[in-house]
């Protein structure tokens, strides 16, 4: 024990080399309808660009959802909360692969060297092989972008955490359907998990300090 070192500055905690950028589901069905849009786009796109100069792993989650009759009964029954029928025969497929919904918003998408998983629950480690890809390359953080604050992020920031690994959730480049859903998601976030701004995690990433952990 008395060899270990545990990071406890965020450029420790965010150290590029140990360090995975999350984009999580900015599509047209998803990310396109957060309250704050277009200033999300605006954060994620220069987070983006300096985790790309620092060497930073981009990780992409693609949200496509199985055909009706793969859905569990559980996702049936929130697919009817979400479009207000009561009947399952009314309900309407959604994200489905080969439709406009699934697609990656414009002026944000995968470049040569981001890793881009396909997942259809509000935990990326579930039913993907992100957990192994990340411990391949020697990933200990996740750094949590995209849609939407209260579900998919703190989900999947608490079961990486479970799986231990460090989370930290960008605050302005996460949004929600609404502002109030937002920050709830951020109030019970910060009980458990890093809450930073995108500001505070550039700047660690153009330091030269080392990471904190072996």
């Amino acid at each position: 024990m008395t060899n270990w070192r545990v990071p406890t500055s965020l450029s420790q905690i965010v150290d590029p080399a140990r360090t995975a950028l999350i984009v999580w589901d900015m599509q047209v069905g998803i990310g396109a309808n957060a309250h704050n849009r277009d200033s999300l786009v605006a954060t994620l796109q220069t987070l983006l660009a300096a985790a790309r100069k620092a060497g930073v792993l981009i990780v992409w989650s693609q949200h496509i959802a199985p055909p009706l009759e793969f859905t569990p009964r559980v996702g049936l029954w929130n697919l009817m909360r979400r479009q207000g029928v009561s009947d399952v025969e009314r309900v309407k497929p959604t994200m489905q692969r080969g439709t406009p919904d699934v697609e990656f918003l414009s002026g944000l998408s995968p470049a040569a060297g981001d890793l881009r998983l396909e997942k259809a629950t509000p935990s990326f480690f579930v039913g993907t092989p992100l957990e192994q890809r990340l411990r391949a390359r020697d990933i200990e953080t996740l750094v949590l972008t995209g849609v939407a604050t209260e579900q998919g992020i703190e989900l999947t920031a608490r079961h990486a955490m479970t799986l231990g690994f460090f989370a930290a959730v960008v605050e302005d480049a996460v949004g929600s359907l609404s502002a109030e859903g937002h920050q709830v998601g951020l109030a019970a976030l910060r009980k458990t998990t890093y809450v930073v701004a995108a500001r505070e995690v550039i700047e660690a990433w153009g330091q030269t300090e080392g990471s904190g952990a072996s």
